[in-house]
């Protein structure tokens, strides 16, 4: 499918918005930390509550997350998501992220324990999909994108599959998987399509973990 120029975004929010893919997070040698000097980190107990294909959704550090988290206005601070994949029995985060933020474009996966040291401390939400089928399914789709090296969507165009945006991969996913439209019905304006809110909405979702509470 051929790129086509969205103009959805123009001046600012299209500056923010190339850098989606997580915002910035480096921070140099205070990444992750809290005031306290400790790292960010899930306990243990937060960590055995987590299920494969939750649904992870976090602030990242920095001027460009602050703007995308201004940007959005939600209730909750985020700029970020991603999907929960266990692989031989530990926890990976699997998104997609913009080579502006990373050393690689698009799809890829991270241990747990890194993405949540990559948060704003007190940061991190983990939603649960509201389904009598199996959610593994929603791990094993972005495994797929993963496999496939899907391309970061730097036109935030959800018409063209060929790129996937971060919150993009989970909307395609139930969309595809679940036959479940979150953006269904919904009221937009320019900026709706992005908003995190609707990976919590409690129509679709449980809130299992919740930092920002």
């Amino acid at each position: 499918m051929s790129r086509r120029p969205r103009t959805l975004f123009i001046a600012l929010p299209a500056l923010v918005l190339v850098w989606w893919g997580g915002a910035l997070w480096w921070t140099g040698d205070t990444e992750g930390l809290r005031p306290n000097g400790e790292r960010y980190a899930l306990s243990v107990e937060e960590v055995a509550l987590l299920q494969d294909g939750d649904i992870i959704l976090r602030r990242g550090h920095g001027l460009v997350s602050d703007m995308i988290a201004r940007l959005l206005a939600e209730p909750f601070d985020i700029s970020h998501c991603g999907v929960i994949a266990e692989r031989d029995g530990e926890l990976w985060v699997v998104h997609s992220v913009s080579n502006n933020v990373s050393d690689f474009d698009g799809m890829q996966a991270h241990r747990l324990p890194v993405f949540v040291r990559q948060s704003k401390p007190g940061s991190v939400i983990v939603s649960r999909l509201r389904t009598d089928h199996d959610r593994t399914g929603i791990s094993r789709k972005a495994r797929h994108y993963l496999r496939q090296q899907v391309p970061f969507d730097h036109q935030f165009d959800r018409q063209d599959s060929t790129h996937i945006y971060c919150s993009e991969l989970v909307w395609r996913i139930l969309r595809d998987e679940y036959d479940l439209d979150i953006l269904d019905g919904v009221v937009e304006d320019r900026l709706s399509p992005f908003r995190f809110a609707h990976l919590m909405d409690p129509r679709w979702f449980d809130v299992v973990l919740n930092h920002q509470q």
